[in-house]
């Protein structure tokens, strides 16, 4: 692997290129799958495989739920950034560029960089990128003015968060991108949470749909990119989990395919957390019903005696 130096190529040292604390751990390790698992070089130009239009509206078929779910969120995202330089990028499982919304005086960049639909922008080809990277690690994803692997996207400026859908599974990716190096970095805890609370507004669209007429609770605020929602049956038993409410709850998809009662569950938990989600799912019971108990009981398939019992101990009133 080389760097080209006075146009002298000489062997890469990964410590030459500084990265920004706030990524510093996701970087490392994303560059050390370029090194060593794809054996990038990070001098050398990059042109991405770009579908023709038949296989783009082939994979644009199969995401067809996600993109319908997602442009609505999309739009309202693009207009609170546009004014920061910020363009909103949609990408599949694969790193696949959906869709975007970008200003015209944008375009430009969009084209030098590969910035357009039927890109794609996979870890592995790219190295690490926005897209890329939060799929590869299933987690957001911070870049600042030197933490893409190539040297070519050094002044790109990358926001990305996963987005997953109603089985807890990958969806695709959610990320703000532009090319003015560390300008925004005084806001980046701000721009990354408001991506967050639009992955998870995408991502509780489509839960809802996926469990329409079912008693959807939530166990708890989210840290990340995913809420904690479950769905309940009248009979009290899970028929579906986010992917945050699966980690939380420790479910595999074999637990989940068993139906289990939640409150069962949480009742055999012994972290505090367990006792904070269980208060969320009675709270969540009540309000849906306007606080009726005997409703509310019905809808948990618990006694309505054993819902006070719980209120009481929750402290509830």
């Amino acid at each position: 692997m080389t760097r080209s130096l006075s146009g002298k190529k000489e062997p890469l040292s990964r410590s030459e290129v500084q990265i920004l604390p706030i990524a510093k751990a996701a970087v490392e390790q994303s560059w050390e799958r370029c090194l060593s698992a794809y054996h990038l070089d990070p001098a050398q130009g990059w042109i991405p495989d770009i579908l023709s239009g038949a296989e783009l509206r082939h994979v644009s078929g199969r995401s067809a739920i996600f993109l319908k779910s997602a442009m609505g969120e999309m739009h309202r995202l693009f207009e609170l950034v546009q004014g920061m330089g910020l363009m909103v990028i949609l990408a599949d499982p694969n790193s696949t560029i959906l869709a975007r919304c970008v200003d015209e005086t944008h375009l430009s960049v969009c084209r030098r960089l590969h910035l357009r639909k039927g890109a794609i922008w996979s870890e592995a080809s790219a190295g690490t990128n926005g897209v890329g990277t939060c799929i590869a690690d299933k987690q957001p994803v911070f870049l600042g003015q030197g933490d893409h692997w190539r040297f070519c996207f050094s002044l790109l400026a990358s926001y990305a968060v996963p987005v997953f859908d109603a089985q807890g599974h990958v969806a695709g990716a959610l990320n703000l991108a532009a090319m003015t190096g560390n300008t925004t970095r005084p806001y980046a805890n701000l721009l990354m949470e408001t991506l967050k609370l639009s992955s998870r507004r995408i991502e509780e669209t489509l839960f809802r749909n996926c469990h329409m007429g079912e008693q959807i609770l939530t166990l708890g605020m989210p840290e990340e990119s995913s809420s904690l929602l479950v769905a309940i049956n009248q009979a009290g038993e899970v028929t579906g989990a986010t992917h945050g409410a699966r980690t939380f709850m420790g479910w595999t998809e074999d637990r989940l395919c068993t139906r289990p009662n939640l409150l069962t569950e949480l009742e055999a938990g012994v972290e505090i957390s367990f006792k904070k989600a269980e208060e969320s799912v009675v709270r969540s019971a009540l309000a849906a019903t306007q606080g009726n108990v005997s409703a509310a009981a019905k809808s948990l398939n618990i006694s309505r005696a054993t819902l006070y019992r719980k209120m009481r101990a929750l402290e509830i009133q």
